[in-house]
């Protein structure tokens, strides 16, 4: 069963890729690599908004939310150097929310007790979203 707050934690995810789309929007409207990344982010930020509402109180659905956090972090993160100067705050930001929100979601799985130890795809796909998260704002930090 999934942890209460999920789907909130979920939802957070949304907010973060509502502010890298926001982050490509501060830039010329026909940058084909800014239309590229903010198509993306809406696409993950659709996603996560899907599981948030359909939520069905497996941790699958939460980890796969996760990991789709991971992915905003990572399309963020490696993104933020080329976001025209005044979105690259937002896209640190959005790098820093969907890595959080990977590690709420995580947490909440891991302390309702709803990854089984010896289900190993879970098990691999929760480390997977973890390391990316941790990778984002690694990388985000060496940006300076």
């Amino acid at each position: 069963m999934m942890a209460p707050g999920c789907v909130s934690v979920a939802s957070a995810g949304v907010v973060a890729a509502d502010l890298l789309v926001e982050a490509c929007r501060s830039g010329p409207e026909d940058d084909l690599r800014l239309e590229t990344v903010r198509g993306l982010a809406t696409d993950l930020g659709r996603r996560l908004a899907s599981l948030a509402e359909t939520a069905d109180g497996t941790s699958d659905s939460t980890i796969e939310a996760a990991l789709a956090c991971a992915d905003l972090a990572t399309l963020a993160v490696c993104n933020v150097p080329g976001l025209p100067k005044g979105g690259r705050a937002l896209g640190a930001a959005a790098t820093h929310l969907a890595a959080g929100v990977t590690h709420a979601l995580l947490e909440l799985v891991e302390n309702a007790g709803a990854v089984d130890p010896h289900a190993e795809n879970v098990s691999r796909d929760a480390r997977s979203a973890g390391w990316k998260a941790d990778l984002a704002v690694r990388q985000l930090g060496e940006l300076g």
